[in-house]
């Protein structure tokens, strides 16, 4: 019995404090579409955390014979939702996607060699 209205994006490590200002431009957004949104009582608001990789791309890759892990998609999950899925039934049928290259878990693995 009420109204959802979100999101707002800002990276900010692990801080999930609400600002006003996200709360007001979500809010006057809102308003341009429902104008009587302004006479409704402000329950609640939250703020949630995306798991994201240090570099914004997935993380798809093999952690171990059984267990595959595909994850820090952040906000584009659901965008990323086919190819990843196509890149994971690669891993199982023992190959690797051509187009899921970047995403490799080895990219933070890698040790930097000094001469």
């Amino acid at each position: 019995d009420g109204l959802v209205v979100g999101a707002t994006q800002y990276e900010s490590g692990q801080d999930t404090q609400v600002t006003v200002a996200g709360v007001r431009d979500l809010i006057a957004d809102a308003e341009r579409l429902m104008p009587s949104i302004g006479e409704y009582e402000l329950y609640e608001t939250a703020a949630g955390l995306r798991p994201m990789s240090p570099d914004g791309l997935p993380l798809i890759g093999r952690l171990s014979p059984r267990l595959i892990a595909a994850t820090g998609h952040g906000r584009n999950g659901i965008l990323l939702a086919p190819i990843t899925a196509d890149a994971v039934a690669a891993l199982i049928s023992g190959e690797t996607l051509p187009e899921a290259k970047a995403a490799t878990l080895e990219r933070f693995t890698q040790i930097e060699r000094t001469p």
